[in-house]
């Protein structure tokens, strides 16, 4: 693999590393804004419900995007693996 290959592949993996793991930061984030929204009315201001929301949260968002990120993942790994093979 010449040294052009290299530089597009790395900076197509931090891109996708990005793009998978965007999903689990908005709903993180979302989260923590409503939780805190939510406290801020209430006068509540225990920090594990904050925690705990967004635990959860990002578990059934994993969940959900898990099948779609393993497959933008696997496209990328024989992508790398065409390249590398072809030089």
């Amino acid at each position: 693999m010449d040294y052009d290959n290299i530089v597009r592949l790395t900076s197509q993996a931090m891109v996708l590393c990005l793009v998978v793991s965007l999903p689990a930061v908005i709903i993180s984030a979302g989260t923590g804004l409503l939780v805190s929204f939510l406290q801020a009315i209430t006068s509540l201001q225990d920090q594990s419900i904050s925690q705990c929301a967004k635990l959860i949260a990002v578990i059934v968002a994993l969940l959900v995007t898990a099948p779609w990120g393993a497959s933008v993942i696997l496209r990328f790994a024989e992508t790398l693996m065409n390249t590398a093979m072809a030089t």
